[in-house]
Formats: structure tokens, C-alpha cells, sequence
């Protein structure tokens, strides 16, 4: 993905047209009765001609735009205004009157799915193109090939892509249209109005005078941001070019700083009450409010950042790194005085949609008017008519990208759908896991990793849990927990080489090679590898989930919280000392056994880990009664 640095005038136009989609989308979404088909047609309208303007075709590509860009750009413009001119005509009246896809419709569909696909390419969703393309071209073969059990034309399969709600126009598009353009917004006014800085200035406060002081500014500020930003790579650029420096001048490795930064901004997709995208989706296929997806993330992400806060706090005390110097320390009272209304909009966010149950994207707008309104507490944060019309326009130029990727996203698991893949695809999940749950579950996971390493988050959400997804359901695994559990894993692929976007960003802030940065980073963020077995095998740690017993709840959180600990403490490798190979042993077996549903295995993990503590702690108490003994006889 190559970003055109565009002349003055070009970019004020283009700015200029970002600017009004974000007025369109604020008044529609907030005030009008729409047409939901008509919305994803409009978003595409702009951002489909805007990516070959804003976005190179080569990664050698200059600035200045070629004649066949915008010759590109124009056809994008025509193809999907032909859709805009004539949707109710071809998404509605066609579909009552059963009426055969036109050769303009075929020739309009066919132009507007390739130029889908090259525009994918350039944002760099490479893979998730080659995906697209490969299905397309299996989907017009079928006919031909006799093994393949089902027959088809080209008119049938554009028309079930481009006009139908089962294909580009279906639950990804429709998401980002509504869900997460009302967050990029949100988030780009947080940037600009001071809100952003506030939860840097909190984490500061709060453990920036402790060990590692900056990493663990990082994580607090990171999972604040990630909040309502639910872009890794974007909270890595906001965050992490103030925690990354500040890592590295108290010592932090180059690779280990940024692999923070990268694991902290990734947790923000997964971090309550506002998640990645796929989170949105997720509660659209489930047919349930996003209210309690978020609630019932809660759990699994305090785990994930109490994976990375311990590993960071042993890993500096092991390396003597110190923290912030007083100077560069905010005093919490002067902070919550000043900055202390910067938090009014995200409580406004909680309270709607997780009391009043409100609808995410009312509870956003209304959060970014409070904001706007805010900002005029203090004068160096007023929102002026020139920031606003940048921060605006920055919200939408941020939704480009993804509004593209949603559509190849929704045209994949329409094809897949189309064609039968989905049942082919659970059946032989089924038989390779020979039934066994937990060998699906490892064989979905593995899948979902190597479809994140070439794609965004929601993308390879969005094909895992149409293809692998229903498979593990089949099972009796928990609907919910099984989807939890795939987003888990697509939101990984921020870190895991070879294509690590959150890592690659923060590699760049920290001045050291992505793949160390990565490695680094998928050590630091283990609990993202196996907190989501935790959430099938223990499925009351998703709170308002079903009805469990509040017994159950509370005994699964600690023993989570336990196994959690034991195995970041293992990994770091130090506690009070140095760890031996087998107290560390004892720590990851005891972390892992307790991760496993069962008395036994509750009995058999706390054995372990505190067989572990025990042996450490008197280890240490020898060493001391030795030296004293020593120090006796020398004074003797």
C-alpha cells in the first residue's frame, strides 16, 4: 500500500470531497430515514474513484497521479453510479418480477468487480484480491468442470454478487458504512480536540514514575485510545510516537519498544466498549446488539492487556529499566482538573450503549458532538472551522481503504456462500478434526492466522467465520464463543509475521526491522494466542453470556487471572530472581492445565504454580540464610 503525498491543490479537493462525505454521513446516520442499499452505493460512490487518486498502483509509484489513474477513477465513478442511478430498479423491482440480469447490468457488474479488485490490490489487500479473483474464476469455470456438482452462468453470478444482499452489498459493507465511519470520525475529532492527549496524560499519572514506566504508559493509553479508535495501526501512529522515544531513551530495546506499542495498539480491536470492526459484523451475523459483544469482551480483554502489563514490569525489572523522570510526569489532580471533561464522551459512549442500549452509531455521533462542544473549555483545544474541516475529512480519508476491503470482503463470502464452499468446508473440518472439538478449534485458529497474514482483520474474519466458523458450531461450541473466538485470531494478524501491519508501523517509529518487532510483539501478546481457548472451554467469562451460576463466573475469572499471570511470568523468565527451566516448566504447565475446564485440572494448574512460587521463594530464602551464614563466620 503505497499513499500518493499529493500537490496543494489536488489534495484541497480531495479534501474537499472527504469533507462532504463526512456531512453526508453525519446527517444521514444521525437525522435521516434511509435506504441502506442506497448508503453503501453513495459510500462507494466516493471512496472506489478516490482510491486510484490517493493510492499508487506500484510501490515505486510517484505522487503525481498517471492519465490512466484517473481514467480509472472515472470508471469507478461511472460503474457505481450506474448502480446509484438505477438501485431500486435493479436491487428490488428486478427481484419481484424475476426478471434475467440485462447485458448492461453484466457489463456494469463485470467493470465495477474489476476495478474492486485492483483497488483492493493498491490499499493492500493483496491477498484478499487473489482470493477474490480465484473464487470469481472457479464460480465462472463450474460449468465445465463435471466434478464441481453444480451449474452456473456469469449473468447468475453477478447478479447474486452485485444484486443481491448475499454479496459486495451484504453485513461488511453495510458495517463499515454505518458502525465504523461513525468511529473513524469519532476518533479523528478525539485526535484533534485533546481527547487523545488526556488518556496519554492519565497513563502518564498513573505508572509513568514506575519501572518501564513508558511501556506501561503505552499499554494504559493504548487500550484507552483503542477504545474508540479500533484501528491498530492508527493507534500505533498516535500513541506510539510519543511512548515509542520515551521507550527507548530509558533503555528499552528498539524491537522490544516498538513490539509494545504494536501489541498495546492491537488490543484496542478487542478492548470494550468500542472494538474493531469485526466486532460490529459479528454482531450483525449473530443477530444480537452490539451491547453484549461488548460486555462480554470485557473479560478476555483484561486478560490480554494483564499478559502484556506483566511481561513488561518483569522484563524492566530484569533489565534495570527505570521510569519517567518527574518532569516529565503530569500530576493526576492537575490533569483531572484541566483535562478531566475529556472523559464525558467516552462515559456518554459506555452509559448509551451498554445501559441504555442505544445504538452504536447514535451513541457515536452524539459522543462526537459532545466533543466538538467540549473542546471550547479550553482555548487551546478549540475545534475552529479549519479543524473541523481536517478532522473530518481525516475520519472519512481513514474509511477509504476499509470501505473497499469490505466490499471484496462481502463479495468473498458471497462467493463462497454462492457456491457451496461454506457446507464442503465444514464437512471437511469435520472429518480431519474427526469430530473432536478441540482439534477444530485448532484447525480454525490455524486457518484464521494464515488468512490475517494477508489480509486486514475484518476481511479474515469475515472468511474464517463463513467457512470455518459453522464447522465448529456444528459441534455444539457455544455460537457466540465460537465467533469471539475467530475475531481473536483475525485480530492477531496485526502482529504475526510475515505481514504484521500494527508491528510494521511501530517498526518504523522504533527505527528496527518489522519481523524482530513482530516477534517480539506475538511473544508480548501471547495471551492473545490462547485466551481465546479459554473463552470455549470457560464460556461464563463472557459476562451477560447465558445464565451461569455467579459462583462459576467468578471462580473461571481468577483462575483465568491465575493461569494468565503464571504463564507471562514464565515467558519473562524473572519474578523476585532469576527463573530456573523448572519453575518455569511448573509455571506454563500450571498456566495451561488451568486453562482446561475440570476440577482435576483446576487442582493439577494451582498445584503447579504454586509448586513453582514455593520453590522460587525458598530458593531465594536459602541463598540468604547462606549468605548470612557466611557473613557469621567471616566476621567469626
Amino acid at each position: 500500500m503505497v499513499k500518493r503525498v499529493l500537490g496543494k491543490n489536488t489534495s484541497l479537493v480531495i479534501k474537499f470531497i472527504l469533507f462532504t462525505a463526512a456531512i453526508y454521513n453525519i446527517y444521514t446516520l444521525a437525522f435521516a430515514v434511509y435506504d441502506v442499499y442506497q448508503h453503501m452505493i453513495i459510500n462507494l460512490f466516493y471512496a472506489l474513484p478516490l482510491t486510484f487518486i490517493m493510492y499508487s498502483g506500484n510501490k515505486g509509484g510517484s505522487d503525481r497521479v498517471p492519465w490512466y489513474d484517473y481514467l480509472l477513477a472515472l470508471a469507478s465513478f461511472i460503474s457505481v453510479g450506474y448502480f446509484l442511478i438505477n438501485f431500486r430498479t435493479w436491487f428490488f423491482e428486478r427481484l419481484w418480477l424475476v426478471s434475467p440480469v440485462t447485458t448492461e447490468q453484466l457489463v456494469v457488474g463485470l467493470v465495477f468487480i474489476t476495478l474492486l479488485f485492483e483497488a483492493g490490490r493498491r490499499v493492500g489487500a493483496v491477498f484478499i484480491s487473489i482470493i477474490a479473483i480465484a473464487l470469481l474464476a472457479f464460480l465462472f469455470a463450474a460449468p465445465y468442470l463435471p466434478a464441481v456438482g453444480f451449474r452456473t452462468s456469469p449473468q447468475r453470478v453477478v447478479e447474486f454478487l452485485c444484486l443481491t444482499p448475499w454479496g459486495i452489498f451484504s453485513t461488511p459493507l453495510e458495517v463499515i458504512s454505518t458502525y465504523v465511519i461513525a468511529f473513524t470520525l469519532l476518533g479523528a475529532v478525539f485526535m484533534s480536540s485533546g481527547v487523545s492527549d488526556f488518556f496519554i496524560d492519565i497513563a502518564k499519572a498513573a505508572v509513568g514514575r514506575s519501572v518501564g514506566g513508558p511501556a506501561k504508559v503505552s499499554v494504559i493509553a493504548s487500550s484507552l485510545f483503542g477504545t474508540v479508535s479500533g484501528s491498530a495501526v492508527a493507534n500505533v501512529y498516535t500513541t506510539g510516537v510519543f511512548t515509542i522515544p520515551s521507550m527507548k531513551g530509558v533503555g528499552f530495546n528498539p524491537a522490544v519498544a516498538g513490539a509494545v506499542e504494536a501489541v498495546a495498539s492491537t488490543g484496542g480491536q478487542i478492548m470494550p466498549p468500542i472494538m474493531g470492526a469485526g466486532a460490529f459484523i459479528m454482531a450483525e451475523l449473530l443477530g444480537i446488539p452490539y451491547a453484549y459483544v461488548m460486555i462480554a469482551a470485557v473479560v478476555p480483554a483484561l486478560l490480554y492487556y494483564l499478559g502484556v502489563y506483566v511481561q513488561i514490569h518483569y522484563y524492566s525489572v530484569k533489565s534495570g529499566l527505570r521510569g519517567l523522570t518527574t518532569s516529565e510526569i503530569p500530576k493526576l489532580r492537575e490533569v483531572l482538573i484541566k483535562k478531566g471533561y475529556c472523559a464525558v464522551p467516552l462515559v456518554v459512549i459506555i452509559y448509551l450503549i451498554a445501559v441504555m442500549l442505544w445504538s452504536p452509531v447514535t451513541s457515536a455521533l452524539i459522543a462526537l458532538l459532545i466533543t466538538l462542544v467540549l473542546s471550547y473549555v479550553r482555548r487551546d483545544t478549540w475545534m475552529t472551522p479549519k479543524k473541523v474541516f481536517e478532522s473530518f475529512a481525516k475520519g472519512i480519508d481513514e474509511a477509504v481503504s476499509i470501505i473497499v476491503i469490505a466490499a471484496l470482503a462481502g463479495m468473498i463470502a458471497g462467493a463462497v456462500t454462492y457456491s457451496g464452499l461454506t457446507l464442503r468446508f465444514a464437512y471437511l473440518i469435520n472429518v480431519a478434526s474427526m469430530g473432536i472439538p478441540t482439534l477444530a478449534l485448532i484447525y480454525t485458529a490455524l486457518i484464521t492466522i494464515l488468512l490475517g497474514m494477508g489480509m486486514p482483520t475484518t476481511a479474515a474474519y469475515v472468511l474464517a467465520a463463513s467457512v470455518a466458523v459453522p464447522a465448529v458450531i456444528s459441534m455444539g461450541v457455544d455460537s457466540l464463543a465460537a465467533h469471539m473466538f475467530t475475531f481473536w485470531y483475525a485480530v492477531i494478524s496485526a502482529i504475526t509475521p510475515p505481514v504484521a501491519l500494527a508491528a510494521y508501523a511501530a517498526a518504523t517509529l522504533a527505527n528496527d526491522h518489522p519481523i524482530r518487532v513482530a516477534i517480539w510483539a506475538c511473544k508480548l501478546g501471547f495471551s492473545a494466542f490462547i485466551i481465546p481457548f479459554i473463552i470455549i472451554y470457560r464460556t461464563s467469562i463472557l459476562l451477560g453470556h447465558g445464565n451461569p451460576p455467579l459462583g462459576e463466573v467468578g471462580w473461571n475469572i481468577l483462575i483465568a487471572l491465575i493461569a494468565t499471570y503464571a504463564i507471562a511470568v514464565a515467558l519473562t523468565g524473572h519474578l523476585r530472581r532469576e527463573l530456573k527451566i523448572v519453575e518455569r516448566a511448573l509455571l506454563v504447565a500450571g498456566g495451561i492445565a488451568l486453562y482446561v475446564p475440570g476440577t482435576i485440572y483446576d487442582i493439577a494448574g494451582l498445584v503447579a504454580v504454586i509448586t513453582a512460587l514455593a520453590i522460587h521463594t525458598l530458593r531465594g530464602k536459602t541463598k540468604v540464610a547462606v549468605s548470612n551464614t557466611d557473613i557469621k563466620k567471616g566476621n567469626t
